[in-house]
């Protein structure tokens, strides 16, 4: 090629520059999402932020203060109770007693007297909660007989009553944890009425008895058990002034019972 000035100039290959002023397809998608992803995170963070909003309004509107109210009152119904006592079944009284009745007799001078005889008092070998071997009590006696009828007699009363009070004292002549056998003396004061006739003295026995017996103690707040319960057999043998025309001498057979101090208002 030649220049202006007519001389030859050096050729050179031009290069060729591609710049396309418009962005290219991927220049545009990445600016045109980059946008829209800004947009979708404030919707759903505006999304969260309202329902958040929404539920703690909820909330609020539905709670309520009960500090200020008044406690609603107990259901009716029993009280409740600690430590239930159960009442013994039987008396709420009873003393420590030895009870005796058995059936009697005695020869008179129209012939022999049957009868009845019975007793009670006071006694140790009832109250004591544990097994004793000596018993010692107090109490009264008495006993009913009648004699056969005397048709020479001008005095028609064939019947004849003593009673009076005893003091007794007795020791076991063995025993074990259920079972005892006795043997008994006993000093009596009487007073007696013989075929009509009235008479005062005094009387003294023998006996011996055997029973089964369960002893033991109670003690709570609505009472107190306190001794033994027995039940045996005695037979006893005495000696008593009752008067003339009976004889002195005195047998007697019968069941004996035991019972404790129990106190249970």
């Amino acid at each position: 090629m030649r220049g202006s000035n007519g001389r030859d100039a050096p050729f050179t290959i031009p290069q060729r520059i591609d710049r396309d002023p418009r962005p290219s397809q991927v220049a545009r998608d990445v600016d045109y999402a980059r946008p829209m992803s800004l947009r979708f995170s404030r919707l759903l963070l505006a999304g969260l932020a309202g329902s958040t909003l929404a539920a703690a309004t909820a909330s609020a509107d539905g709670a309520v203060d009960h500090r200020s109210e008044v406690a609603p009152a107990p259901m009716p119904g029993p009280a409740p109770e600690g430590r239930v006592y159960r009442r013994r079944p039987g008396p709420r009284w009873m003393l420590p007693l030895k009870i005796d009745i058995g059936a009697t007799g005695m020869s008179t001078d129209r012939g022999f007297a049957p009868g009845i005889a019975g007793a009670i008092g006071i006694h140790w070998a009832s109250l004591s909660p544990t097994p004793t071997d000596t018993d010692i009590g107090i109490g009264v006696f008495g006993a009913l007989m009648a004699a056969p009828m005397d048709p020479n007699a001008t005095n028609d009363q064939n019947g004849i009553a003593y009673g009076g009070v005893y003091l007794e004292a007795g020791h076991t002549l063995s025993r074990n944890d259920w079972g005892r056998t006795w043997a008994t003396a006993r000093g009596e004061y009487l007073s007696s009425s013989a075929f009509g006739v009235d008479h005062t003295g005094f009387g003294v026995a023998g006996r011996l008895s055997a029973e089964l017996y369960a002893s033991g103690v109670g003690i709570e707040p609505r009472g107190i058990f306190l001794g033994t319960y027995a039940v045996g057999v005695y037979a006893e043998a005495g000696v008593r002034d009752v008067g003339p025309g009976v004889s002195d001498f005195q047998i007697t057979a019968g069941l004996t019972f035991r019972t404790p101090l129990v106190f249970a208002p």
